[in-house]
């Protein structure tokens, strides 16, 4: 598996065009939109969130296992994996039936998740809705527009497990730039034409299927195609309850962190006015670019370090493991400067409408997100050996968390303040240093 300093500029470069979709976009967003539609669609980019709660953990767990075969693997374990040793060729009969089971899991779960947003979906976006002072039904064909590309989306969400486990990082980061690139400009000029809210789904709609039809036909390749339709495959239901073990654990896992990150704007909304949600959504914008920044060197050679877990190579997966956290903290040092020196000017330079949160919480949110990098960096090593020892804290302080959110929203005035600092305490507590010590420990 070659990947290199290519294919690290491509993921920099994807990671810069996913920022870019947002902040080439934002100056637009924030001219044309009023608060209240802002708010709106940081509710909306918050449903995203729901993919990964019914993703359960398959999608890192799929692509972990790709990485497997394709560093030659011939048998998959529930727990743990068997070291690789000598013949390191391809089991096209494993691989066939790892792509049955991800097209079993991804259809039923689509199909879920499209029930759920067109049914509970309906109840919440009229509770919202309440008061609005914009376009009621543009707002709910916004909405419900969005909902059905989810449920696609996440229908073909293997799409780039496949891609990246087989190594092939620079081609699925090739293609997120250039979708996110069709994002932006059929985006922008449906925004310039006066369609509103509409547009962003609309430019979601394009870039969405343009990827996906690019990522199915880079993986399979003329070569790739014909070893894996003359292959038997292996069973799926086999390969499905194996790798049940360790997804349940880090779905479990994600969950807990998607309730206390993603899905606070739309938690917020039921207590909070939808304007003071827009700055909120804007400032969390700004924390989740550099969350996804510090750790774009980690993802892009993740693949690599999974394989040299599986091969033994202890001493290349320590190095690389501490060279990702250094990178890490620079990139927040860098993002945190840009946000304080440039971040207000630019917003008054634009006339936007939305603002950062004052600027005491935004700090503290931006070095949230740089220990949620940390924590996301030594818990996927963990990963990278088919063990989840981190679900259950990260349960429990998810369950905290949210219980102690909603004792502050709604018998006190504390408001933004609650949403900052309620979530980044109660990781601090334990999951921020726990398994950060652990990846230590096991590396030596």
């Amino acid at each position: 598996m070659k990947i290199g300093r290519r294919d690290l500029i491509w993921n920099y470069a994807a990671s810069f065009m996913r920022v870019a979709s947002a902040l080439i976009i934002l100056p637009i967003i924030l001219k044309m939109l009023p608060a209240e539609d802002y708010g709106l669609w940081s509710i909306m980019l918050s449903l995203k969130a729901m993919t990964d709660l019914l993703d359960f953990g398959f999608f890192p767990t799929f692509s972990r296992t790709v990485t497997y075969v394709y560093s030659g693997a011939k048998t998959l374990r529930a727990e743990g994996f068997a070291p690789v040793e000598g013949d390191n060729s391809i089991s096209y009969p494993l691989l066939k039936g790892l792509i049955a089971s991800m097209k079993r899991f991804y259809g039923a779960v689509g199909l879920a998740l499209f029930i759920i947003l067109f049914s509970a979906g309906i109840w919440y976006v009229e509770r919202i809705l309440t008061g609005y002072s914009g376009d009621p039904v543009m707002a709910r064909v916004a909405w419900y527009a969005y909902g059905a590309l989810l449920a696609y989306q996440f229908y073909t969400y293997y799409y780039d497990a496949l891609l990246v486990g087989r190594g092939m990082v620079r081609r699925s980061r090739q293609i997120m730039v250039l979708s996110q690139s069709i994002h932006i400009v059929v985006a922008s000029v449906f925004l310039l034409l006066g369609f509103g809210i509409i547009s962003m789904v609309a430019g979601q709609i394009v870039s969405i299927t343009v990827n996906r039809i690019l990522a199915y036909n880079s993986f399979y390749d003329r070569d790739t195609a014909n070893a894996i339709n003359s292959a038997v495959a292996q069973r799926w239901q086999d390969i499905l309850r194996k790798l049940w073990n360790t997804a349940y654990k880090s779905g479990l896992s994600g969950i807990s962190w998607v309730l206390t990150n993603r899905m606070l704007a739309a938690f917020a909304a039921l207590y909070i006015p939808l304007s003071l949600v827009g700055n909120y959504g804007l400032s969390k914008q700004v924390a989740e670019i550099t969350y996804t920044l510090s750790v774009v060197w980690f993802v892009t050679f993740y693949p690599k370090i999974t394989q040299h877990r599986i091969q033994n190579n202890t001493h290349q997966v320590r190095r690389m493991y501490y060279k990702a956290l250094i990178i890490a903290t620079g990139v927040f040092v860098v993002c945190l400067a840009g946000v304080l020196i440039a971040g207000g000017p630019a917003l008054e330079f634009i006339g936007s409408k939305t603002h950062f949160i004052e600027v005491q919480l935004l700090i503290v949110m931006l070095a949230a997100s740089l220990f949620d990098g940390y924590t996301y960096i030594s818990t996927s090593i963990l990963l990278s050996g088919n063990e989840v020892p981190h679900y259950k804290a990260q349960m429990v302080t998810a369950l905290i968390t949210i219980l102690l959110l909603f004792i502050f929203l709604q018998f006190s005035n504390w408001g933004l303040y609650a949403l900052v600092f309620i979530p980044f305490g109660c990781n601090l507590l334990f999951n921020h240093w726990r398994w950060s010590y652990k990846v230590i420990k096991m590396l030596g």
